[in-house]
């Protein structure tokens, strides 16, 4: 702004602003934003579920009850209705205490209670057929692109407010609109808009933009109740995400920058937004606790990826990852959702990498203060936008979990753009003198960019279509993050898994290869994540039956974390279905092989019934020692775990072939409790009466057995 504009009284200034805007066409640049923004993304409406949708809709039973579920969603962490989905038996308040979640929890109820709201109205999950019937998606990307463009036009309003139209120049051409072309076609929103769960960021901004324009209405009518709506707009935004909290900061910027009252005046309209800030961090902590979060997450890259770095190191790497929000801010390709280990490489302060944005930023700071104590230029102002909201996700202050999100400048963005279409609005006519040519320099920059970032915005929209099109896209680009192998892997194995491909043997094959493929390269870039391990112990049994590597890798597992709930249970599979893979030479290893897998299993989990059952078998069936077979599964019998007719059965036949047939017949009798129609059992029942002299009863049981035979239609079974 010019030291003119800077120096006239506020009643000009107001007196300027309603002159400007008095005789401006309003509706037209809503229209075209309205426009635009279908446009830009009206193919996300086709869009499935995606990424971490599962956490806030699908897969959260909060968010799955409808508006019964809105009073847990504000009472619990926003994990909490997710990790109670899949933690049989527990309680919401048992998962609450335990903390099984992330750093510093996170307590965004607001755009889940919408979430909610959606499934009330439009239908919930269901299943059908054993395939999942997903309630609304085309409802809910409908009502992310409405907030979106509500906070556009929100924007372009506090923009007309803070830069009143020059009545000289067509509406298209005013800086304000120009800004909120730039904001509204980014492609770095992409991740915002197109994902569901993406609507905290949107919401945030609108409960932010919110309270700074119900601040200028303060200024401009000074009536009180804009006051109130300032504060209630600023609690709002918290409630769908903490980075509402920096415009305590940019709201009294903006009025030092554009306003210019009284101190007293400036005190005041913080009262609200510092109220607001207030109640809802002590409902934050009420409900999350102060820092006993920290320490229960467990210690590893993917919840702290500067786990293994040195101080240095850490904030050398994120200072080389502001660098690239800069570049994906100017240069918005390629994108992705994931900047998880290793995608971004841990660097120090010798790799220019590092303190070339360390520079960077350090001139921008310094601009930024200059600016702020003796200019007050829009370039200050829109450096004072993209850093602040930036410092609560950049890792400098506080952990977030990865390295960087694109989403996480989604509102540093705006600044971003205030930037570029200053440089496009004031320095063009600058630089061409004539009103006209530079009217025509002015359209065609602005046209050319949105061009170029509209195309990119559309065709980023696809790769959100759901989960296998996004990870198997996105692993391309982010081809060293193990998390984005593990993704991809786990949804190839995932579609490898339905019905209608596992039909087609050569597409299911193919499916479990690339899935392998995958899984193996996040385990090369993280040997420890146990994700990766556990699918690739179901993609090895999945594909060609391969128990003994199935099993390796659960055993890898188990060395990290004993206690590791899923791959227990998919260990148990694998050894439940063993016996007749290898029975059927399906299996792809040898006993002896897989007796060796269970010995290493057993070193790491000596209480598995399971294992002790298998090696029992084993040695039983396949390797003739009827000793060992007998000891590993009287050890079985003494742990606990399910143990079902078979188990029974085959310690009962192990005791026959040993000659103790007392307690081979103890053990078939318990077998024939659970299981009344085998008549394998009743037959060999009454071949142990036999071997014992009770002629009688040896002649009941193997004529039951027999009865029940011919009753199946088995007569010519082998057994």
């Amino acid at each position: 702004m010019s030291k003119h504009k800077q120096k006239r009284t506020d009643k000009e200034y107001e007196g300027s602003l309603n002159t400007g805007i008095k005789n401006f066409p309003m509706w037209k640049p809503y229209l075209i934003l309205t426009f635009f923004v279908f446009i830009l993304y009206s193919n996300t409406l086709k869009n499935d579920y995606a990424l971490d949708d599962a956490i806030v809709i699908t897969s959260n039973s909060f968010t799955q009850k409808g508006i019964k579920g809105i009073p847990d969603i504000f009472k619990y962490d926003t994990f909490v209705g997710f990790w109670l989905t899949n933690s049989e038996g527990k309680t919401a308040d048992q998962i609450q205490e335990e903390k099984k979640l992330v750093a510093g929890g996170r307590y965004r109820p607001l755009s889940l209670a919408t979430f909610a709201i959606e499934i009330e109205l439009f239908g919930k999950n269901i299943k059908e057929n054993n395939n999942t019937f997903k309630g609304c998606p085309t409802i809910s990307h409908f009502v992310n692109i409405i907030l979106y463009l509500l906070t556009t036009l929100l924007l372009l309003k506090i923009l007309y407010r803070l830069f009143p139209p020059d009545t000289e120049k067509k509406w298209y051409l005013t800086f304000p609109f120009i800004v909120s072309l730039l904001f509204i076609a980014h492609p770095i929103h992409t991740e915002a808009v197109a994902n569901i769960k993406g609507r905290d960021e949107i919401m945030t901004l609108l409960g932010s933009l919110g309270a700074l324009w119900f601040t200028l209405k303060y200024f401009d009518t000074d009536k009180k109740y804009n006051l109130l709506l300032s504060g209630l707009c600023m609690f709002l935004g918290l409630l769908s995400k903490e980075n509402t909290i920096t415009f305590l900061a940019i709201i009294p910027i903006t009025i030092y920058y554009f306003v210019h009252k009284k101190l007293k005046k400036n005190l005041i309209s913080m009262i609200p937004l510092i109220a607001a800030s207030f109640i809802f961090l002590i409902i934050r902590a009420k409900i999350l606790g102060i820092g006993a979060y920290d320490q229960q997450i467990t210690p590893e890259i993917m919840n702290n990826p500067f786990l293994d770095a040195t101080t240095g190191e850490k904030y050398a790497t994120i200072f080389y990852t502001l660098w690239f929000y800069i570049r994906l801010l100017f240069f918005p390709h390629p994108l992705t959702y994931d900047y998880y280990p290793k995608q971004i490489e841990i660097i120090n302060w010798t790799s220019p990498a590092a303190f070339i944005p360390l520079i960077i930023y350090l001139i921008m700071g310094i601009y930024a203060i200059y600016g702020l104590v003796k200019k007050r230029d829009v370039i200050s102002y829109s450096i004072w936008f993209y850093l602040l909201p930036l410092s609560i996700v950049s890792n400098i202050f506080f952990p977030v979990g990865t390295f960087m999100n694109e989403r996480f400048v989604f509102i540093s963005s705006i600044g971003f753009c205030i930037f570029i279409g200053w440089l496009i609005y004031k320095y063009i006519p600058k630089i061409i003198k004539n009103p006209k040519t530079s009217n025509y320099f002015i359209s065609f920059i602005t046209i050319l960019i949105l061009c170029l970032y509209s195309v990119k915005t559309i065709s980023r929209n696809k790769a959100w279509k759901n989960d296998l099109i996004l990870f198997t896209t996105d692993v391309k680009v982010s081809s060293n993050s193990a998390k984005s192998n593990c993704s991809a892997g786990g949804k190839l194995l995932e579609k490898a898994m339905t019905p209608e491909v596992k039909e087609n043997k050569e597409l299911h094959d193919e499916l479990c290869k690339q899935a392998i493929q995958y899984l193996l390269r996040s385990i090369e870039i993280y040997p420890e994540y146990t994700d990766a391990l556990n699918l690739l112990g179901n993609a090895y049994f999945e594909y060609n039956y391969d128990i003994c590597r199935s099993l390796q890798y659960y055993t890898k597992i188990f060395k990290l974390r004993p206690y590791h709930d899923i791959s227990y249970n998919n260990s148990k599979i694998v050894i439940s279905n063993s016996i007749n893979l290898l029975n059927n030479n399906y299996a792809q290893c040898t006993p002896q092989e897989l007796l060796e897998i269970c010995n290493q299993l057993l070193e790491v989990q000596p209480q598995f019934g399971e294992v002790y059952y298998l090696k029992g078998v084993l040695y039983g069936r396949f390797l003739e020692n009827i000793n060992a077979s007998i000891e590993n599964l009287e050890i079985a019998n003494s742990m606990n775990f399910e143990k079902n007719s078979e188990f029974y059965k085959d310690i009962g036949v192990a005791y026959g072939l040993s000659g103790n047939y007392n307690q081979a017949l103890k053990y078939l009798l318990e077998a024939i409790k659970l299981d009344p129609e085998d008549y394998k059992t009743y037959i060999n029942i009454g071949i142990t009466y036999q071997q014992l002299g009770d002629m009688q009863n040896a002649g009941i049981y193997i004529n039951k057995g027999n009865t029940l035979r011919q009753q199946q239609g088995k007569e010519n079974d082998q057994w």
